[in-house]
């Protein structure tokens, strides 16, 4: 299956899973880390679901799946184990032009979920376009060794360098220069031992004047605080 490939903006956006068991429940991660508010439609759910229905983070929709469930989704993933099931679903939401996964069913889907590798606001997503799943996870497999814990405090950093540039020094002709150095330093491996000296030394030598040593501190701390996933 040929496919255009896509980051979607789910941010508060409702979002609809059918099926509460793992493979549901995993779906509603996803759904989750993207920040959509989403819907479970199931006779029954997984304890980890009924824990965040509980405190309010999910709804959850005590019954079978009905074509009304769709109203006003922007998005919906089938995760039942009943075929007939997940393909009403994907009937009624491709009726009413919404996008639609169905799990292990690449033929009622209007769009693939990819393997991922996430490290903070890093994400890689590797698809076969149906064609082999197992590939697919053990790509994941080998570039969560290739993109360490690190990168998600070391893309935080970029982040926050960028933004202050960006916010006193717009348009200067030296941004981009200065972009590119960063990504080319060995801020990384300085990053990954968690070495703020060295950090910060690479830091001034790149930017020279262009953040002041405060900024700098200010950013550093606030970037080795970021969780690494």
């Amino acid at each position: 299956m040929k496919t255009y490939p896509v980051f979607a903006n789910l941010i508060d956006k409702p979002c609809l899973v059918v099926g509460g068991g793992g493979g549901g429940e995993r779906k509603v991660q996803d759904l989750r880390v993207a920040g959509a508010r989403v819907t479970v439609v199931s006779p029954e759910i997984t304890p980890h679901l009924a824990e965040l229905a509980g405190a309010g983070e999910i709804r959850h929709l005590a019954a079978d799946f009905r074509p009304e469930h769709l109203d006003g989704m922007a998005l919906v993933l089938a995760a039942t184990d009943d075929p007939a099931v997940n393909a009403r679903v994907s009937a009624a939401a491709q009726a009413r032009a919404i996008w639609v996964n169905v799990a292990d069913a690449p033929e009622l889907c209007t769009f693939i979920v990819p393997a991922q590798v996430r490290r903070g606001d890093l994400t890689v997503a590797i698809s076969t376009g149906g064609a082999s799943p197992a590939l697919a996870r053990k790509l994941r497999e080998e570039l969560q060794q290739f993109f360490g814990p690190e990168y998600a405090p070391y893309l935080a950093l970029l982040q926050g360098i960028r933004e202050r540039l960006l916010a006193d020094r717009r348009g200067h002709p030296d941004n981009s220069r200065l972009f590119h150095r960063l990504v080319d330093s060995p801020l990384r491996e300085a990053v990954a031992r968690g070495d703020r000296a060295r950090i910060l030394n690479l830091l001034k030598e790149i930017l020279g004047t262009a953040l002041s040593p405060q900024v700098l501190g200010d950013l550093v701390a606030l970037a080795l605080a970021e969780p690494r996933e």
